[in-house]
């Protein structure tokens, strides 16, 4: 019956699932192993999967690392589409966002991957930085757009710079990444108060 199944599945379908498969190998052995550790031959044989064929799904290990970063951040920009629709007050979407991030620290495989990537960009950043880059400008964009509809909205001081702000944000919760990798029994959430704290205050009552 098995096979049966497995013959009934088209090309796409099953390309598809190698994808998926191969990816989740090399986000788990990148987790458990370190980033030097994954390689053609591991993520394949994890998988199940030759080593041709991973480099054929994949490409080989510099391709394979930028591919799982923009696979992460379309992953993130759907969540965040849907956990934050564009009818959400500025403060409870920049509340919210923070919230995604310190969720998938603790829960979300492929996001613990990606800043042990992004950690081993600073020290080869000709191999990844592209990546990286395309990565934090997505979430610099974001906290931008967050902030400068909150001036629109009253909720924030006209004299904000958006822009500085974003980079405040975002290098916080980049900071608690890190730290997270650096001593992984922390418990971040002690940490989330602080992120909050970095949302503008309501501007003053002339």
């Amino acid at each position: 019956m098995l096979v049966d199944l497995e013959k009934k599945k088209t090309q796409a379908e099953r390309r598809e699932e190698s994808e998926r498969k191969l990816f989740d190998a090399l986000v788990s052995i990148i987790n458990a192993e370190g980033v030097q550790m994954a390689t053609c031959e591991s993520i394949g044989l994890k998988a199940g999967y030759s080593r041709g064929l991973t480099i054929q799904r994949l490409g080989k290990k510099d391709e394979m690392f930028v591919k799982l970063i923009d696979r992460m951040v379309s992953e993130t920009e759907a969540h965040v589409t849907q956990q934050i629709p564009p009818e959400t007050n500025a403060r409870e979407a920049i509340r919210r966002y923070i919230d995604i991030h310190f969720d998938d620290l603790q829960n979300k495989p492929s996001y613990q991957a990606y800043f042990a990537l992004m950690a081993g960009s600073v020290t080869d950043y000709a191999l990844l930085g592209d990546a990286v880059k395309r990565a934090h400008e997505f979430v610099k964009r974001l906290l931008v757009s967050y902030l400068e509809r909150g001036k629109t909205e009253g909720a924030f001081s006209q004299d904000l710079d958006s822009a500085i702000q974003a980079v405040s944000i975002g290098s916080y919760l980049l900071g608690v990444a890190l730290q997270q990798k650096l001593h992984p029994s922390l418990d971040i959430t002690l940490l989330k108060p602080a992120a909050y704290s970095l949302i503008p205050l309501l501007p003053e009552k002339q």
